[in-house]
């Protein structure tokens, strides 16, 4: 059975009241979201460090590292 802990108290969530069911529904929706959130935003990170050192490599004269 699926459990909902709160300031340590622990809550069966199919014996709590329905109104309260579809708040930990709600809330359990929202953190899917928030995940998907934090991967993209770690996604684009990655593309716009790319893409930075793409035009670091662009503008190095032919020969010479980049740090």
């Amino acid at each position: 059975m699926a459990t909902l802990r709160i300031d340590e108290t622990e809550y069966e969530i199919d014996e709590l009241p329905q109104e309260v069911q579809a708040k930990v529904a709600r809330m359990q929706e929202i953190n899917a979201q928030i995940s998907n959130l934090n991967m993209q935003a770690n996604e684009l990170q990655t593309v716009f460090q790319a893409y930075v050192n793409t035009i670091k490599e662009e503008l190095q004269p032919a020969g010479e590292l980049v740090d």
